[in-house]
Order: structure tokens, then C-alpha cells, then sequence
């Protein structure tokens, strides 16, 4: 009986132990993000079985512009409420609905902190994998640099039902960038 009585206390000091090893990093990742309003970043994004690159600059809350290596010069931009596919080359505007995307929960503070804490984490080799599930999106997976903690990137099912992998490499904190930077161009 005192057997079974200390392999029952080992386990439950086994899992506590385990859930504080666990909710640090979820804070330390939360404490990163928060530490920087504006982030600039080279990033590749695989979706619809081909690989697109380019550069993106974000200014939270809500400013977000990919800017892609293509023929097309096609431009992904958040300007608050609106989320556009700006195609430079032929001068086209294709208007997408931001509140079915994952931009508004991925560019607000608190919306992004509430994404992490509810997530599941788990550690893979120099990673931390959090996988969170919003409501009439879907799920997206998080990806986080186990040592300091800045974020690798995505994977998501997009509103639309399309597998998207969003990689960022070379990211610059606090590069500084201005709101005019993000306007949604005007097509007459």
C-alpha cells in the first residue's frame, strides 16, 4: 500500500512539475511579442502546392504588409479593418473578409496572448509547437524559437479550406515604421 501511496505522489509531482515547465514558456513567448510593436521579417510561405517569398513588415495593433518576390508584385495588406491582395503589376484590389482570417487575433495584443495561453505547447527539438483552435476558423500552429523565444512561424487551414506553411526568417525588432506605410493603395 505505501508502494502504490508514493508512486501516486511521485505522479502527481511528475505532472505539476511538467505544467510549470510548460506555462514559462507560453509567458516568455508572450513577454517577446509584447516587447516589440513593430517587426520586419523575410519570410517563405508555401500554399497551393507552390513556394511565394518575400518581406514583411508589421506594426501592432492591426498593420500588416507582405510584399512578395513575384511576377505580379503582389502586395498582402492589413490596414485595420480591411484586408486586401494588391496585385502592383495589373492594378488590381481583391478585397478578403479580415474577420475570417487569422490577422486579427495574430496583429491585437490581447486577442494573441489569449491565442497562446489557451494553446497546447509542446517542445521538439530547438521549437516550441503551440497549437490553438479558434471557433469558425479552424486551427493554426505556432511556431517558436526555444531559446529566445521569437516566432518561426505558421501553419494554418485558411478560410477557404487551403493548407498554408508561413516561415520567417531574418526578423528585425522595432525597425521603425510609419502607419502611411500600410495604406491601401487607391485605384481609380
Amino acid at each position: 500500500m505505501m508502494k502504490i501511496f508514493k508512486i501516486f505522489i511521485l505522479t502527481i509531482f511528475i505532472f505539476n512539475y511538467s505544467n510549470i515547465l510548460i506555462a514559462n514558456p507560453k509567458s516568455n513567448i508572450i513577454e517577446e511579442i509584447n516587447s516589440s510593436d513593430n517587426l520586419k521579417f523575410n519570410f517563405v510561405q508555401k500554399s497551393f502546392n507552390k513556394e511565394e517569398k518575400g518581406i514583411c513588415y508589421l506594426k501592432r495593433p492591426y498593420y500588416l504588409k507582405c510584399e512578395y518576390n513575384d511576377k505580379n508584385q503582389k502586395e498582402l495588406i492589413v490596414n485595420r479593418k480591411k484586408l486586401v491582395i494588391y496585385h502592383k503589376r495589373y492594378k488590381k484590389i481583391y478585397n478578403y473578409p479580415l474577420s475570417k482570417s487569422y490577422f486579427n487575433e495574430i496583429l491585437n495584443d490581447k486577442k494573441f496572448e489569449e491565442m497562446i495561453n489557451k494553446g497546447i505547447i509542446k517542445k521538439e527539438e530547438n521549437t516550441f509547437q503551440i497549437n490553438c483552435f479558434l471557433k469558425g476558423k479552424g486551427e493554426i500552429v505556432f511556431y517558436f524559437n526555444s531559446e529566445n523565444f521569437d516566432l518561426k512561424g505558421w501553419d494554418l487551414i485558411s478560410f477557404n479550406n487551403n493548407k498554408i506553411i508561413f516561415k520567417i526568417h531574418n526578423s528585425v525588432k522595432n525597425p521603425g515604421i510609419e502607419k502611411n506605410f500600410f495604406n491601401i493603395p487607391q485605384i481609380n
